[in-house]
């Protein structure tokens, strides 16, 4: 299955240069790009966003960027073919992930939130009965699949959790796996087997800002955990927020602790 169709138009599982596309028949890519300044060059960086269809129930990864409501909403009523968004998973609260909280509560009145987001009833307090605390070991039913909730091995807050859908096997890391690209191709929505990997030192200039603690840290001292999820989950794709989908983690996963190492180190161990 290559394409999710309905009278608003056709989602292609083929690369079209712009999201959304189709990953499989049960996950949508959607969001979209935005340009950075990169050495006095302008380039895209992804804010993506996923959403899981189950045969019982389907789930919003991450709310999706404010920048990209309209396009984002469009594509998930296409994909879900005008059913209801039942749940949302938000990584952790910042403006990409959870921006638009508030407009999908609205759109879908039955729709539970589940993170650490055990501050959002503040923040959101006639909402406060639709957010549900999870933690890492917990899990949500889709009928045909479960989305676990994980441990973030790369964290840019304290709250940051990971999912990892067990039918599709797909990893789900919020700001890990991310990199900029030169958009020189209508690259913003290839998934990493079908360009050139990604430049290290793009990769380095994005996480020293959304992984700021990388130039503070040993950063390889998480690469053992990292390299243990993967061999426990074998995820057949890895989904980033601000990275293209990764379909050959095998291959790219060197790359990517590269891409973590900082470009002037300010931390030194004591031993």
């Amino acid at each position: 299955m290559n394409t999710q169709r309905d009278h608003k138009g056709t989602i292609s599982g083929q690369p079209t240069g712009v999201l959304p596309r189709v990953v499989t028949p049960h996950l949508l890519w959607t969001g979209g790009c935005l340009p950075l300044k990169y050495h006095d060059e302008w380039v895209h960086g992804h804010f993506s966003n996923y959403a899981v269809r189950g045969d019982g129930k389907s789930m919003l990864i991450d709310t999706g960027h404010p920048a990209h409501w309209r396009s984002i909403e469009s594509a998930v009523e296409r994909f879900l073919e005008e059913t209801p968004v039942d749940y949302i998973f938000i990584t952790h609260g910042e403006l990409p992930h959870a921006g638009l909280i508030a407009q999908w509560f609205e759109k879908y009145p039955d729709a539970i939130a589940f993170g650490d987001i055990r501050e959002y009833p503040l923040y959101y307090p006639q909402y406060a009965h639709r957010f549900k605390v999870v933690k890492a070991g917990d899990s949500v039913d889709l009928g045909d699949r479960r989305i676990v909730f994980l441990p973030a091995v790369w964290r840019d807050l304290t709250t940051t959790l990971w999912a990892f859908d067990t039918t599709d096997r797909v990893l789900f890391v919020s700001d890990a796996y991310g990199y900029l690209h030169y958009h020189k191709r209508g690259e913003c929505d290839l998934k990493t087997s079908e360009v050139p990997p990604p430049n290290a030192q793009m990769m380095r200039f994005l996480n020293e800002r959304a992984l700021y603690w990388t130039v503070h840290a040993d950063v390889s001292a998480a690469f053992e955990d990292l390299d243990e999820m993967l061999r426990q989950l074998r995820p057949r794709y890895i989904a980033s927020a601000h990275g293209g989908v990764v379909d050959n983690s095998e291959a790219m996963a060197p790359l990517f602790k590269d891409g973590m190492m900082p470009t002037a180190p300010i931390f030194h161990q004591v031993r």
